[in-house]
């Protein structure tokens, strides 16, 4: 059954996976403070550095160099006496000034099940900590949110000060860009799998993790057998590659980031949601609306009035002046922590109703397929 919740307008669709990068250059920003989660619990977070040796990184200057990433999670906690505010991005200078609502390495909150993990991949360009308010909101309405980097397709500094900056081999040229859409699946399928695989690696680790955490925060705590995923621009890409490589994800959502071809075409467990700025050209509506007819659970197209490509991140809210789209940043930012919940809420945790909840939402124009 197909049925339309407020439809008013003709949706559109979007190529792009580019990502502005001017906040991630060395200048000085002034004093940023991120919306407060909404949900009761407060929120913990940590930062591992994960080596996976069984993968050479083979776009490093050195092709014998192994593969790295960093991970950052949030979780629900309970602060204590020697618990103190995580700084935004550890690492960045110029980011200092932003104040985020984490708490670093604080115990996890004690939960009568394990909690839903939602892993969360970044676009094109910039690093997990971008996304800390949509991250932290999540967290403290009791979901455990895992923020992969994948080092060429984003930027990732390490502990030791080495950095890896977007590759160029993954700008995409403007005349693929213009489609045929099929060329764009074709540039971005390496950036995918390497993405994908990135994410395979971090819910390997943090199984073990969950098995004997040598912190004693996170053992037995944490649900990794029914898992969600959230995408961005490239993200949103990567994160379709990690969900139709594991039956274990159960819900999907990409803000304006297309899963790969065979994920299109032949169809998807995990329900889907894709979200969508008002102001992006139609090029790939085609190849969005593919997911539709080979759908095997519930899809979601969430049409985003006044929102720009980087409103779901905290890019706006960091530099306005860059990002200058037509919806006010902490209300974009809003509305989409409120979405995204809502979808993880009844396709993560069976919560009925949440999706026509979140219909209610000003400026959301939401159409729904029904997997059954």
């Amino acid at each position: 059954m197909t049925h339309f919740l407020k439809p008013r307008l003709v949706l559109l669709a979007f190529g792009i996976h580019l990502i502005g990068s001017s906040a991630l250059a060395q200048v000085d920003i002034s004093s940023v403070l991120l919306p407060p989660p909404t949900g009761a619990s407060a929120v913990g977070t940590t930062v591992w550095h994960w080596i996976d040796a069984s993968r050479l990184d083979e776009l490093t200057p050195d092709p014998a160099d192994v593969r790295e990433i960093m991970v950052q999670a949030w979780y629900p906690a309970e602060p204590d006496s020697l618990s103190q505010t995580a700084p935004y991005a550890p690492l960045y200078p110029n980011l200092t000034n932003i104040k985020s609502f984490s708490f670093a390495s604080a115990p996890m909150v004690s939960a009568d099940t394990p909690l839903p993990i939602i892993v969360v991949a970044p676009g094109r360009g910039v690093a997990r900590h971008f996304y800390t308010a949509i991250a932290e909101d999540l967290a403290s309405h009791g979901f455990f949110v895992l923020g992969v980097d994948s080092p060429h397709s984003g930027r990732v500094l390490f502990p030791d000060g080495r950095s890896i900056s977007p590759h160029e081999r993954y700008r995409i040229p403007f005349d693929v860009l213009i489609g045929p859409y099929e060329h764009v699946d074709a540039f971005f399928q390496e950036a995918a799998e390497l993405g994908a695989l990135d994410i395979a690696f971090a819910l390997d680790r943090l199984a073990a993790i969950n098995l004997d955490d040598p912190a004693s925060r996170f053992t037995g705590r944490l649900d990794l057998n029914r898992l969600g995923a959230f995408g961005h621009s490239l993200g949103g890409r990567i994160a379709g590659a990690a969900v139709a490589a594991d039956e274990r994800f159960a819900a999907y959502a990409s803000m304006e980031g297309v899963p790969p071809r065979e994920s299109r075409q032949g169809g998807m467990d995990a329900a889907v949601m894709m979200m969508l700025s008002s102001e992006l050209p139609d090029m790939a509506q085609p190849n969005i609306r593919e997911i539709i007819p080979n759908r095997r659970n519930d899809v979601y197209i969430a049409t985003l009035q006044g929102f720009g490509h980087n409103s779901v991140s905290d890019l706006p809210l960091i530099d306005p002046s860059e990002y200058t789209y037509e919806i006010d940043p902490l209300v974009a930012i809003e509305t989409c922590r409120s979405l995204v919940r809502a979808f993880f809420d009844e396709h993560l945790r069976s919560i009925p109703g949440a999706m026509m909840q979140a219909s209610s939402l000003d400026r959301v124009e939401l159409e729904v397929f029904d997997g059954s």
